[in-house]
């Protein structure tokens, strides 16, 4: 095997601009930015990220090739849509990893960690009364992953990334009904005091519960779609 090895002329490192569009444009997938079966354009991505038409056609059949996008039968590229029995499967995987996630994240979160947390919490409880949706579902999205990213564990991170990936569409659609209860903001009031806590279990049992809670607004809107 070494000797196959040498044979290989070293790999340079690089980050392409089209690495750069993806990753902006997983980040707006899981923040919400698109609905489902939106279709995005070459022409749209690239001036919406000021590119030219090539790092936006790399980025978008990366993320066809991730599955993240799907490529209908003319050559167009879509947000892909649910059923019922996808979000369930989602739902568990969820649930089970980011409960995960949250409790390897608990000793390693700081006082800063911590602080930032609750800034980010009061950001979107501000965005949900000023009825700034889009603000809202960023936020929660930023509010969730930075306890995800201090589990140490990367690989963990980019798994619940995949996920997300496949129902952020669905949180612009789920508002504003979504907001009529204060549910939502009731589960993070919750994992900020299990985090203040140091309670692992309740930290879980929290971070499942709003899983859940997102979940049953999602089967709603699916059910609600056009067949």
């Amino acid at each position: 095997m070494a000797g196959a090895l040498a044979t290989f002329s070293p790999v340079v490192k690089t980050e392409t601009l089209g690495v750069r569009v993806r990753e902006q444009l997983r980040h707006a997938i899981m923040a919400g930015l698109f609905k489902p079966g939106e279709k995005l354009t070459l022409r749209a991505v690239a001036a919406s990220l000021g590119v030219s038409l090539t790092p936006a056609r790399e980025a978008l059949f990366n993320l066809v090739a991730e599955g993240i996008l799907e490529l209908g039968g003319n050559g167009s590229i879509y947000i892909p849509k649910l059923d019922g029995e996808a979000i369930t499967e989602l739902t568990k995987i969820r649930m089970s990893l980011e409960s995960l996630a949250a409790r390897e994240a608990l000793p390693n979160l700081t006082g800063k960690d911590v602080a930032e947390i609750r800034s980010l919490n009061e950001r979107l409880v501000k965005a949900d009364r000023d009825s700034n949706f889009k603000l809202l579902i960023e936020m929660n999205w930023a509010f969730h992953f930075k306890i995800y990213h201090a589990s140490g564990m990367p690989f963990l991170v980019k798994t619940i990334e995949s996920c997300w990936l496949r129902t952020g569409s669905y949180l612009n659609i789920i508002y504003p009904k979504f907001a009529e209860t204060d549910r939502g903001i009731m589960n993070h009031a919750a994992i900020i005091q299990s985090i203040e806590k140091g309670d692992a279990d309740a930290l879980a049992q929290a971070i499942s519960r709003d899983i859940e809670f997102a979940s049953q607004a999602f089967h709603a809107a699916v059910a609600q779609e056009p067949a």
